[in-house]
């Protein structure tokens, strides 16, 4: 289902009529992903189960926990991107985290901000976030400068912070303070 467009990208809610388009890209990205993830198994990149966590992730969505999208060049139907919204908290909070991650071919181009920017607003509008947190490996500088470009202020870092690639790992954290 898509939700909105920018200039040169398609976004789209992640459903399972996404699943195999959504494979294709975690499979097509996996060595380029993988500093920066979890340890993925080769069960993580089968369809059934891709579909079993876009199901789980879309329960999470109708309870307004989350929202996880994917994005698309401009009219076509190739997933070049993922941007998750996750652990939403509403009342006295009303804050949630930012998860992304792009095609390898096409970083620096600018597209990430793009979708992004556009996400972002979309989420203070439909749910109120007021802070937005996402964080990152400490050389990881691609992700430093996108969050950076789009506002997002650098607030503490944290040792081992997330078990990435096997390996207890610090990260940089950042928010993003919405009016």
């Amino acid at each position: 289902m898509k939700l909105f467009s920018t200039e040169r990208t398609d976004v789209y809610l992640l459903v399972t009529d996404l699943a195999e388009a959504f494979q294709h890209y975690l499979l097509n990205n996996r060595s380029h992903l993988a500093p920066f993830e979890p340890l993925r198994n080769d069960d993580y990149f089968k369809l059934e189960n891709i579909s079993s966590r876009i199901i789980n992730a879309l329960n999470d969505y109708e309870n307004k926990k989350c929202l996880n999208l994917v994005f698309t060049l401009k009219n076509e139907s190739k997933i070049i991107g993922s941007i998750n919204f996750t652990n939403f908290i509403f009342g006295v909070f009303e804050a949630c985290y930012l998860g992304f991650s792009l095609d390898h071919a096409y970083q620096g181009k600018g597209i990430m901000h793009e979708a992004l920017n556009k996400s972002i607003t979309y989420v203070h509008e439909k749910y109120g976030m007021h802070r937005i947190m996402a964080n990152h490996l400490p050389d990881n500088i691609r992700s430093s400068k996108t969050l950076e470009k789009l506002g997002f202020v650098k607030e503490g870092y944290a040792q081992s912070y997330l078990k990435i690639n096997g390996v207890w790992q610090d990260h940089v954290l950042n928010s993003l303070v919405l009016s």
